[in-house]
């Protein structure tokens, strides 16, 4: 390794790698009690590939999968140094494969009451409640009802165990599910809840924390930009929140819950197990992604049907491609599929539970030939074809790389298809977008990054799939030629990014009755771009009214405007019109429920005006919209009812596999 690799290699991680070149016998530090055993271990570690990214070189370490002593023994001397933390942790499900040891960096874990670390750090924090709760559906269709409190949360505190790290090998993979009863057979309740017998397993904890961290690593590679989610930059994860099939990221808490899940395999003489959704790392890896997606598109209308479809395709390829960055993962996916990753494979498959539970297949599959045409309008059952047609590419991608070292070309395809996907986020309108959007922000990534390599294949395959038409490229190209000529000559100053703004609101389509005012200014450091966001007002200057609308602009590192994405639909026609639709919308009050109004199309392509309010706490989390139609407020779902929707979730229903609350009751 080369002194230039290695001040690379520094930074945020930078004091764990040189922790382990100190253990991994670095020239010069190479300590007293080597052993040539370990010099053999030592250089089988040295020869594997550098991880991408910021992704320590720990990993490698706890990446052995031959369980060869000395390997073992430079673990734990890099643990009890206090420079890695082991934690057990599930690669794919637990229906798939028993869970191994990662390595994390084990600087900043928080201590607990009692002196013992917990699974906190400065990013993410796992925090349970005391109890669990189910949904109490209310009949009505359009409404998905409010969790309420079921039973006393039997999960243990997330804390390390007695020697002071995450390792629990000895939990059991299928753990039993058992209620507290009476002499007369029926649950004992305390308080109202009922009691579940208290248990001990912590591997759905230590799984949701292991892969929340590295989706964050992840994303912040690929988007070349600190990405501050949750609250106060701490991303919170209730791992054992409610009873359903079913895990989702709230928007309004700007946290993570997971669902836990009594299960009875045929026949029904079978034990009552439990199935914790927080210990699939696919799942948990998908529910992180719906965090940055949040941060990554902050103004987006939560409840938009496109933008939720594209944030079902976004989590499951962030669940993907950070995948990709953990070596034995992509071992495992190579040795599954001898190399071609064109079939169904453990990479694409994603909810394997589910086809346990039904006896079926796994609940999605990147492997698919869907279209519009042929997928309902369900958010899940739509988002397959976007990630069926991405996924294709990233097949093509990795042709062309493996012909030099596989596991190498299926990390950087990886890679690349990070780039497009946290990319694509800078590239499309920011309050309600279509999946043609997300298409042409694809190709807008290919040309700034790619210098246009995948173009071609880009359009084929969304063209194949329905999510472009015979105009689509037209409409891009047009879009490009459109873009106004701008340049920043200080990216970094707010002020001038202010002042180019205010001095250039006629070329960016803003009429003289509306303004713009500076959201943020964000500097990109892969490719130097500044990515700036702003927002529309009624009037200008001090007197101006904001109003829930967003625009996006992107200048490349030599300061020239890449893209403009204007905060009113295209389809307003006027900005008279924009000003008659506020005007109506405040005559029936809209504007008085805490909320600016914004301008929205309809679902018949008329214009109108309505204000937006994102409501609830935790678990309950829902939008009110107060419309022309329905000025005193209408619900809108912002998160799903279960992992397990349409079509699939009746054959859930029909496998009766899954105890309902109601039974649990019995």
């Amino acid at each position: 390794m080369t002194s230039k690799r290695l001040a690379r290699m520094s930074g945020a991680n930078g004091c764990i790698v040189i922790g382990l070149l100190l253990i991994l016998g670095w020239p010069g530090t190479r300590p007293a009690f080597a052993e040539r055993a370990s010099d053999r271990a030592e250089e089988r570690v040295a020869e594997l590939p550098d991880p991408l990214g910021n992704t320590s070189k720990a990993v490698l370490l706890c990446d052995r999968r031959d369980s060869e002593r000395p390997v073992a023994t430079l673990v734990e001397r890099a643990f009890e140094k206090g420079r890695v933390m082991p934690i057990s942790s599930y690669d794919d499900d637990p229906f798939v494969q028993d869970s191994i040891v990662e390595c994390m960096d084990a600087s900043g874990f928080a201590r607990g009451p009692d002196g013992r670390l917990i699974l906190s750090n400065a990013r993410v924090l796992i925090q349970d409640e005391l109890r669990i709760f189910r949904l109490d559906q209310t009949g009505d269709e359009e409404q998905s009802g409010e969790f309420k409190p079921f039973a006393i949360n039997p999960w243990p505190a997330p804390t390390s165990n007695a020697d002071g790290s995450f390792r629990f090998p000895d939990e059991p993979r299928f753990p039993l599910f058992t209620i507290e009863r009476g002499a007369d057979g029926k649950p004992i309740l305390r308080d109202g809840l009922q009691v579940w017998t208290p248990n001990n397993f912590h591997r759905g904890m230590t799984t949701t924390f292991e892969a929340a961290n590295k989706v964050k690593d992840a994303a912040e590679d690929w988007s070349g930009r600190h990405l501050a989610w949750g609250v106060d930059e701490i991303l919170a994860i209730n791992a054992h929140a409610f009873i359903d099939f079913n895990a989702f990221y709230s928007p309004a808490a700007r946290m993570l819950f997971f669902g836990v899940v009594p299960y009875r395999l045929p026949p029904p003489t079978n034990p009552i197990k439990i199935f914790e959704m927080a210990t699939s790392w696919e799942v948990a890896g998908h529910e992180s992604g719906h965090a940055i997606q949040h941060v990554l598109k902050p103004n987006a209308d939560q409840s938009d049907f496109g933008f939720r479809t594209w944030g079902e395709s976004f989590a499951d390829q962030t669940e993907m491609w950070t995948s990709l960055r953990d070596p034995g993962r992509v071992r495992a996916v190579l040795a599954d599929t001898n190399g071609d990753l064109s079939g169904s494979n453990a990479l694409s498959r994603i909810g394997e539970a589910f086809g346990a539970l039904t006896g079926g297949t796994s609940l999605r599959d990147a492997v698919n030939d869907h279209t519009v045409s042929t997928t309902s309008p369900e958010v899940h059952d739509r988002s397959e074809v976007l990630t069926g047609a991405l996924y294709r590419l990233f097949v093509s991608i990795y042709g062309e790389l493996k012909r030099q070292n596989r596991e190498r070309a299926l990390e950087e395809a990886g890679a690349i298809m990070g780039t497009f996907l946290t990319g694509a986020a800078d590239y499309t309108p920011e309050n309600t977008l279509t999946l043609e959007d997300v298409g042409k922000a694809y190709l807008k990534v290919d040309k700034e990054f790619f210098g246009g390599r995948f173009h071609d294949r880009i359009v084929a395959e969304l063209t194949r799939r329905e999510i472009f038409d015979a105009d689509s490229v037209t409409a891009w190209l047009a879009h490009e030629a459109a873009v106004p000529h701008l340049r920043l000559h200080r990216p970094n100053a707010q002020e001038e990014v202010d002042a180019l703004v205010q001095t250039n609101l006629d070329r960016l389509g803003i009429g003289p009755d509306f303004g713009l005012i500076v959201q943020s200014v964000i500097r990109e450091n892969q490719h130097g771009q500044t990515i700036v966001r702003v927002q529309l007002t009624e009037g200008r200057g001090a007197s101006a009214v904001p109003l829930d609308n967003h625009g996006i602009l992107v200048f490349r590192a030599n300061g020239r405007l890449a893209d403009y994405h204007a905060p009113l639909p295209p389809d307003v026609g006027s900005h008279a019109l924009a000003m008659a639709l506020i005007d109506h919308g405040r005559r029936l009050g809209l504007d008085r429920h805490g909320a600016p109004l914004s301008i929205v199309g309809r679902a018949d392509g008329q214009m109108t005006a309505e204000a937006r309010v994102l409501r609830g706490d935790r678990l309950n989390v829902w939008l009110e919209a107060f419309t022309v139609a329905n000025p005193h407020g209408e619900r809108r779902e912002v998160v799903s009812r279960s992992w397990a929707t349409g079509a699939k979730a009746d054959l859930l229903r029909r496998a009766g596999t899954v105890l309902t609350a109601k039974e649990l009751e019995e």
